[in-house]
């Protein structure tokens, strides 16, 4: 593939070193001295596919051009998806394709797979209170991160007695329908990720914790290749789901 990287932070740097040990080519790069909203059509003319890892203030706006361009995109950037109608609707009216996730680790994947069966389970016994914990690097520009809040919203979904996410620090008693999502910027930590179900008893307790980035920038290849040849938006999960039952 020949790929356009849009943000050349440290995980477009890490997608860049992936594709040239796959043999793909990155053709274009647009960063803070360059952005993409100053470009033209032809800046891009080259590239298979854009894979975006910007600012949250910037996703949309990117996310315009590229539909309207018609170029295929990889959306790693959060913090956008209170615009998602309006992205579905310009994937709609451009006949684009669109593959976002606020995580794009394989085993976080999987970790959010597991979750759906665990708030099943426990949504039968109600002395599990559930929390959702996270930890990055410093230089993460929102907080909490997408993976905390998606995973939050899976809880809410799948427990009967919780009603809302609750990301902010609490300086009084928590109302206990809210699932609380606590965050920690620290160091150069590549990301980690706990959901709790603390009860009288005992605790059961999920975890994801990333060695590296060389594993969010595979999964985003990975991404890329089957986004190739396909319009309409969609989320790792339809690639999950693509490789499960293929």
């Amino acid at each position: 593939m020949k790929l356009a990287l849009v943000g050349t932070g440290q995980m477009g740097q890490a997608v860049a070193r992936e594709a040239e040990a796959e043999s793909h080519e990155v053709v274009a790069r647009f960063h803070s001295d360059r952005p993409f909203l100053d470009a033209s059509r032809s800046d891009i003319e080259d590239a298979d596919i854009a894979v975006d890892f910007s600012l949250p203030e910037l996703a949309v706006p990117h996310l315009r051009r590229c539909c309207t361009w018609q170029v295929p995109v990889v959306m790693g950037t959060t913090g956008w998806y209170d615009a998602l109608d309006e992205v579905e609707a310009l994937v709609r009216q451009h006949t684009a394709s669109v593959l976002y996730a606020p995580n794009f680790s394989i085993g976080v994947a999987v970790l959010s797979r597991t979750l759906d069966h665990v708030t099943g389970l426990m949504d039968e016994l109600d002395e599990y209170d559930a929390f959702v914990r996270e930890m990055h690097h410093t230089k993460k520009a929102d907080s909490p991160s997408g993976t905390a809040q998606m995973l939050a919203e899976q809880i809410v979904d799948g427990l009967a007695r919780k009603d809302q996410v609750e990301p902010e620090t609490q300086h009084q008693r928590i109302d206990p329908s809210a699932v609380h999502v606590t965050s920690t910027r620290a160091g150069t930590a590549f990301g980690e990720h706990t959901i709790g179900f603390d009860s009288p008893f005992d605790r059961v307790a999920l975890h994801h914790r990333a060695k590296n980035r060389r594993g969010f920038a595979v999964g985003v290849l990975r991404s890329a290749e089957w986004l190739s040849g396909r319009t309409g938006l969609f989320t790792l999960d339809d690639v999950l789901d693509d490789w499960l039952n293929g």
